[in-house]
């Protein structure tokens, strides 16, 4: 199987990987009810150090900069409590953490998750 963009060394339907995702997202592909069927979501491996997107792009392809997106999550506080947010934006677009993000969650403190909490928790 061929990525539909990028120049990945491989890649896969999800289902055929769901070793390689962490549990969330394998169960997410597990129990897919979406239009498009799960096996055109396609798993790609990437490298952690590829992960920012002038790298990422630099690396897998100039074209992935207009037609992908990033996922970050984000840890909201306020008093004792804590919210996690997953933020989705196009790949040429910055997340306002401190300034959309804190004010959409009621925090009074906005930050980027731990890699530990981002992988783990959503």
């Amino acid at each position: 199987m061929h990525a539909p963009i990028g120049n990945f060394d491989s890649a896969e339907p999800a289902p055929d990987a769901l070793d390689e995702l962490t549990r969330p997202v394998a169960d997410a592909v597990r129990h897919w009810r979406g239009s498009v069927p799960a096996d055109q979501i396609v798993y790609v491996d990437t490298e952690p150090e590829w992960a920012d997107t002038a790298t990422f792009v630099e690396h897998y392809g100039r074209e992935l900069l207009e037609q992908s997106a990033n996922c970050v999550v984000v840890t909201g506080k306020r008093g004792g409590g804590t919210t996690l947010a997953a933020c989705v934006v196009l790949s040429t677009t910055r997340v306002d953490v401190n300034g959309v993000v804190r004010r959409h969650l009621g925090a009074r403190k906005a930050s980027f998750a731990p890699m530990d909490t981002a992988t783990g928790e959503t």
